[in-house]
C-alpha cells in the first residue's frame, strides 16, 4: 500500500479503537532527506511525531480533544535506536506505534520503524506528560476510563527513556534564538527543532565519519519565543565494553539564557564508519 500525495497512507491499519496498533506508510521525500539523500534524524522525528498526533487523535486524546479538556501533551523522554540501513529518496518507510500499559506518570508510546522491504530500520520510545494548558503543571490523564483502552500489552519494545543527568563542565558551542518558525501549536519549541540545534553542533567531518546508531533526549523546561538558548557540548568520548567498536558517545545539553534553566539533556551515540 503506498502514499498519496505524499501524505501518510494509514489504510492497513485496524478501522476500530480496540486494535492497540497503529500503522502508516511514509514516503521518504525531499521534506524528510539529510545531505546524503538518505532519511534524516530530523526528518524520522517528524514522521514519528505526526504518527503519534494522528494515532492520538484516533484514540480520541487528539489535539483538539486534550484542548477541550484544557490540557496538551509533551514530549519529556525519547530513545532512538537505529538498526539498519536508512532508507534513501523514493523509498517509503513503514511505522508501527503502540502505547504501553502505563507504569507511572509518563505515557509511554512505542514505534517501529520498518522498510519498503519489511527489515528494521529503528525503533523508538517515547514519553509523554499531560500538561494543564493554562498552568503548565503536570495533571494526571486518565486514558482508560472505561477499561478499553487499547494499550499492547505484548510484544512491547526494551527502549526505556530514562533521566539524562545535566553536566556543569560542557562548554558552550552555541547561541541559538527562538523564533517564530520553531513553534509549534503549544506555543513552545517543537521538538525536532532541538535535533536541529544538537546536530548543528557537530562539525559536518565528524558527521561524515560517523553512523549515528542512537539518539536519546529529555525535556526539562519549555523555551518559547524570545528565549536564547545557549547549546553546551562534550567531547565524542570512546565507548568500551562488549559490541563497542569504534563507538563514541557525545553528550549536548541547552539552557535559557536568561535564568540558567536547563531546557534539554541529550546523549547521541555513533560508530566510525
Amino acid at each position: 500500500m503506498g502514499c498519496r500525495g505524499g501524505r501518510p497512507d494509514t489504510t492497513m491499519r485496524a478501522m476500530t479503537t480496540t486494535h492497540p496498533i497503529w500503522t502508516a506508510h511514509y514516503p521518504v521525500n525531499t521534506l524528510v532527506l539529510d545531505h546524503r539523500k538518505r532519511l534524516g534524524l530530523v526528518g524520522l522525528l517528524q514522521i514519528l511525531q505526526d504518527v503519534a498526533w494522528l494515532h492520538a487523535r484516533h484514540l480520541g486524546h487528539g489535539y483538539e480533544a486534550m484542548m477541550d479538556r484544557g490540557t496538551l501533551w509533551v514530549l519529556a523522554r525519547f530513545q532512538l535506536a537505529i538498526l539498519g540501513p536508512r532508507p534513501t529518496w523514493g523509498q517509503d518507510v513503514t511505522v508501527r506505534t503502540w502505547v504501553r500499559p502505563p507504569a507511572g506518570p509518563i505515557a509511554l508510546r512505542d514505534y517501529e520503524i520498518l522498510a519498503e522491504d519489511g527489515a528494521p530500520v529503528a525503533e523508538a520510545t517515547a514519553g509523554w506528560l499531560t500538561l494543564d494548558a493554562a498552568s503548565r503543571r503536570p495533571r494526571k490523564l486518565a486514558l482508560d476510563g472505561d477499561g478499553r483502552f487499547p494499550y499492547r500489552r505484548d510484544g512491547t519494545l526494551t527502549l526505556q527513556p530514562g533521566k539524562l543527568p545535566p553536566r556543569t563542565d560542557l562548554p558552550e558551542v552555541a547561541r541559538v534564538a527562538v523564533h517564530n518558525s520553531d513553534l509549534d501549536v503549544n506555543g513552545h519549541v517543537n521538538n525536532t527543532h532541538y535535533a536541529r540545534w544538537i546536530l548543528d553542533t557537530l562539525p559536518l567531518a565528524e558527521i561524515e565519519a560517523h553512523r549515528l546508531v542512537r539518539y536519546e533526549i529529555n525535556f526539562l523546561a519549555e523555551s518559547a519565543l524570545g528565549d536564547t538558548v545557549i547549546v553546551e557540548r562534550g567531547p565524542m568520548d570512546a565507548v568500551t565494553g562488549a559490541g563497542a567498536v569504534d563507538a563514541v558517545d557525545v553528550q549536548v545539553q541547552g539552557r535559557r539564557a536568561s535564568d540558567g534553566a536547563v531546557l534539554f539533556v541529550a546523549r547521541l551515540g555513533a560508530e566510525r564508519r
